[in-house]
């Protein structure tokens, strides 16, 4: 607990943090995830158990980034921002690089080896490549902290060039990776949407995912209304 106290003073030395603190390691989250919910008297922390043996300068710049997000009024507005966050950020960055490889799944294999192939000239290290729920608002995301691609499972019935498009969206996340700015964290830089149209026939593609989406959330209000 006094770790969160140290992140708090080390940031605003001239405050007091009053909230009741709680910290929790959890197993329900991936590898090196994180997260706070408060009230304006009590705080829950909640990390992944992959934290506990990493060095406490690291959490300390973990809480720090927690902490600025939460502390978003005009009192807390000017912050230090210390080496310890610099320390996590480079932490997060770079930790896929060594995280476990898992068993990635055929179609996505395939999927990754041809954008891979066209536009990253086969260099990039193939991340692990999962099935995620068939969600239709996030169609795919990048664990920085295991190094996987998790792709939306109602892409099974897409044509390849939207999965593909997808999967490269996705692939730019780990190329780029992200940068902090005053508390907040940047992933769609300028130099990502630069590349990110460069993928043929982008503008079209974009149409055709719009189209694809609402044809399955009709149908999938259709079917919700006859339970």
């Amino acid at each position: 607990m006094k770790f969160i106290h140290k992140a708090f003073s080390e940031l605003w030395p001239e405050e007091e943090l009053k909230h009741e603190i709680t910290v929790k390691y959890s197993g329900r989250f991936s590898d090196y995830n994180a997260n706070v919910t408060y009230t304006p008297w009590k705080m829950n922390i909640k990390l992944s158990k992959a934290w506990r043996g990493v060095d406490e300068d690291i959490r300390i710049g973990l809480v720090q980034s927690l902490l600025v997000k939460v502390f978003k009024s005009k009192k807390y507005k000017d912050f230090n921002k210390s080496n310890k966050m610099e320390l996590y950020e480079m932490f997060l960055k770079n930790i896929g690089s060594v995280a476990p490889r898992k068993e990635s799944h055929p179609e996505l294999i395939e999927s990754f080896n041809r954008i891979n192939d066209e536009y990253f000239y086969g260099l990039m290290d193939m991340p692990n490549l999962l099935w995620g729920k068939p969600t239709l608002t996030k169609l795919g995301s990048y664990e920085y902290g295991t190094d996987t691609i998790v792709m939306s499972s109602s892409l099974r019935e897409a044509p390849l060039e939207m999965l593909d498009y997808v999967m490269y969206h996705e692939s730019l996340h780990k190329k780029h990776k992200f940068y902090h700015k005053n508390g907040k964290s940047y992933h769609h830089t300028h130099a990502f949407r630069k590349d990110e149209k460069s993928f043929k026939n982008s503008e079209h593609i974009e149409k055709q995912l719009k189209y694809f989406l609402g044809k399955k959330k009709v149908k999938k209000a259709f079917f919700s209304f006859w339970k």
